[in-house]
């Protein structure tokens, strides 16, 4: 009996320690169930690390397994990890639209930040630099007090100053006539104005230099061309003419300038500066080109004084001319000069040995011209000159006498096509005529036939009254 008992209470215990033990494994399937649970949208979308919206997507569109607790779609969703894992596995190793997908949204989602940071780059760019011009104003005005050059932004206010220490230099009214642009003289329409002072970006940094020439009420102690960057530190300077010997005469160093003027003569963006400086009360006077770093391009001595200038492509290779007026001393004729302005170099044409300068070599002029006295300026002026040069809208180019107001139009090939008698010179001619200086009527047309005969061109070697050019080798004709 009690071993029938025994074996009773042996079965109970394993019985009941095997219940225990299920119950157990049911638990933690339960438990490991539960942590593979994802019990909504959020879950979802965050275990396959995308949005809400694209998980609703793929479980229309691809069969996303999610399972909800009633048919309405508002129910809340669950769904389990490894089910997921093996619908995600499957997709992929298919290659199948959801890949695609996936990757058509990425490419394109960096396309679109792409071009936003290319539009927000440019935005900042384009705000940085107006901050900065905002913060360092350009020069565009100026005053003189006394010996100081004073520059101003464009409300007035000052930007900077610099002290020539020249106690008599021009007023600023001076300063005023001859600043920035070639103008003619208010008093005088045929004397030309050529600038002192120019404000301008000539060497592409967005930046205004000044441009500066020290000119004084006597003439002497001037003749240097200061360059200053916006903030008023000098680039360069240039010190006009040297002592120099024409003939047996040695001349001093006392230059002035009696003006420049600013232009890219290359068409390579960077401005070159043509300046016009003359022994004071004497000849030669000296052509130069400086680039924008001051160093010398080029120069040329006539003997005689220079006028005006003017700037024209005459052949169309790209390179303009400068085309420069004065006159001759030698000769006591006025004179028109064209050069190329990628040779200037040498001296002017001339027979007797005091206008000649033996350290100089023969001029590179294209062209140098004569013209012939007239009456009036033989009795008015031992030389005569031209003033005043114009670059017509017909592309033809005028030229003015000072004294007796004759005006010549050439062609760009440098032939006079025609002359003109101006009511000046008519007047003075009546005036001396009845003054008995002489006795002959004006003829109109056989005086103008004169003058254009008279007209005499350089031809290398002589002078000659056919149109001829100076240095074939620095020009093809159109």
């Amino acid at each position: 009996m009690s071993l029938i008992v025994l074996k009773i209470g042996l079965k109970i215990e394993i019985l009941t320690r095997y219940t225990k033990y299920c119950i157990m494994c049911a638990a933690m399937s339960a438990r490991d169930k539960k942590e593979d649970l994802l019990s909504s949208w959020k879950e979802i979308a965050a275990y396959l690390d995308c949005d809400e919206r694209t998980c609703r997507r793929w479980e229309k569109r691809y069969g996303l397994p999610v399972y909800r607790i009633s048919p309405d779609s508002k129910a809340r969703v669950y769904s389990y990890k490894d089910e997921l894992d093996k619908w995600l596995r499957e997709r992929l190793d298919n290659k199948s639209i959801l890949q695609k997908q996936i990757t058509h949204r990425f490419s394109l989602s960096k396309k679109i930040y792409l071009f936003l940071f290319l539009i927000l780059f440019g935005i900042v760019s384009i705000v940085s630099v107006a901050l900065i011009a905002l913060k360092i104003p350009n020069p565009a005005d100026f005053r003189i007090e006394n010996s100081k050059l004073i520059i101003l932004d464009q409300k007035g206010k000052e930007l900077w100053r610099y002290d020539t220490e020249i106690k008599d230099l021009l007023d600023e009214n001076e300063y005023r006539a001859h600043f920035q642009i070639r103008r003619p003289n208010p008093n005088n329409p045929s004397n030309i104005y050529l600038p002192h002072i120019i404000i301008e970006d000539i060497n592409q940094d967005e930046r205004r230099e000044v441009l500066f020439c020290t000119q004084t009420q006597g003439r002497y102690g001037g003749g240097v061309l200061f360059c200053f960057n916006h903030k008023g530190d000098l680039l360069w300077d240039f010190k006009a003419g040297r002592k120099i010997k024409f003939g047996q005469r040695n001349y001093s160093s006392d230059f002035y300038i009696r003006g420049f003027i600013v232009n890219d003569l290359d068409s390579d963006g960077n401005q070159e500066i043509i300046i016009l400086s003359q022994v004071i009360w004497f000849f030669p006077t000296q052509l130069a080109i400086l680039n924008t770093e001051g160093k010398i391009l080029g120069e040329y001595w006539n003997s005689g004084q220079f006028s005006d200038l003017a700037l024209k492509d005459i052949n169309a290779d790209g390179n303009k001319e400068i085309i420069v007026s004065g006159m001759n001393n030698e000769y006591g004729k006025a004179c028109l000069i064209v050069f190329d302005s990628t040779s200037v170099s040498g001296s002017s044409p001339q027979n007797n040995s005091e206008y000649t300068c033996e350290e100089l070599e023969s001029g590179s002029e294209k062209y140098y011209i004569l013209f012939l006295r007239t009456v009036v300026d033989l009795i008015e002026s031992p030389v005569n000159s031209i003033m005043k040069i114009d670059i017509l809208d017909d592309e033809r180019i005028m030229v003015m006498t000072d004294i007796s107001i004759i005006i010549y139009i050439f062609n760009l090939n440098l032939q006079l096509e025609e002359v003109r008698l101006s009511h000046t010179f008519k007047q003075k001619y009546k005036t001396y005529q009845l003054a008995g200086k002489f006795t002959k009527e004006l003829n109109e047309e056989a005086y103008k036939g004169d003058l254009m005969s008279g007209l005499l061109y350089y031809d290398g070697k002589k002078w000659t009254s056919q149109h001829s050019m100076s240095n074939q080798r620095n020009s093809i004709e159109k």
